[in-house]
């Protein structure tokens, strides 16, 4: 088994600022689908999958938002053309044979990374199409990133080359530095270097929290304030394996059945 997994939001919003155009207008919209489905096409061909299937957000609040209500708070809005016509984007995912789905509160990272690591529980192999660095958490021998616009695998030696740390620790080292992006501040004093040097030291967060009395300097001081709000930028940070997607992986095959 070998399953194509399409982060739909993040193909679909990186086409959309990416193609040429006067963006609002259906003209740059449609140019943009034409574009985004040849992308999927392209990822097809190129990775000659088993089971192919498509996820976006369903939209709205979700458990993280429950968590902390700051979550994605600065976040800019998506274009109103490309909101509106969204299910369109969806309909002509569909009409090429390729599953698409969503959960309610529940965002498509978490399904991605469910799924993902159930084809690999399988003995199964699973790509998924993203260049969302969070994905990276699943990443390992049958669970692989791949960013399809730069056509490079965001693997183990991507993540240690990046970040310093092995992909099951970079939660840990995400709850640390935080994520502009998704609203989540991290702790003060730590970048990405101080987090990749105590979780070498430490191991995990929880374990670096333990022993914060014994971290000198501006981040073993921040460590001792902030220890709460670091496990919960931890917990948000998590991408969650054991979403009910209510969906069989036989469901998923490709080619589809033509009848």
């Amino acid at each position: 088994m070998k399953a194509l997994l399409i982060d739909g939001l993040n193909l679909v919003r990186r086409v959309y600022a990416a193609v040429p155009g006067d963006e609002g207008t259906l003209e740059h919209f449609e140019g943009a689908v034409e574009s985004m489905l040849g992308s999927i096409k392209r990822a097809l061909n190129e990775l000659a999958p088993t089971h192919v299937l498509c996820v976006f957000d369903a939209g709205g609040k979700t458990w993280r938002h429950e968590i902390y209500p700051g979550y994605k708070q600065e976040r800019p809005q998506m274009p109103e053309t490309l909101r509106l016509n969204l299910h369109r984007v969806q309909e002509v995912i569909e009409d090429l044979g390729v599953r698409s789905m969503s959960v309610p509160g529940v965002e498509a990272d978490d399904v991605l990374a469910t799924i993902a690591v159930k084809v690999a529980g399988r003995n199964g192999r699973a790509v998924i199409l993203s260049t969302d660095k969070k994905m990276c958490q699943v990443a390992g021998e049958r669970v692989l990133i791949r960013d399809h616009f730069a056509a490079r695998d965001l693997d183990h030696e991507y993540v240690r080359q990046k970040f310093g740390v092995d992909p099951a620790q970079l939660t840990s080292l995400f709850a640390l530095v935080g994520d502009k992006s998704l609203n989540v501040p991290g702790v003060k004093s730590i970048g990405v270097r101080t987090a990749a040097r105590l979780i070498a030291e430490y191991g995990t967060l929880d374990e670096i929290l333990a022993n914060a009395e014994n971290i000198s300097g501006r981040p073993g001081t921040a460590l001792r304030a902030e220890a709460d709000q670091a496990r919960t930028w931890f917990t948000l940070m998590r991408l969650k394996t054991d979403v009910q997607v209510g969906i069989n992986l036989n469901e998923l095959r490709w080619p589809p059945d033509p009848r």
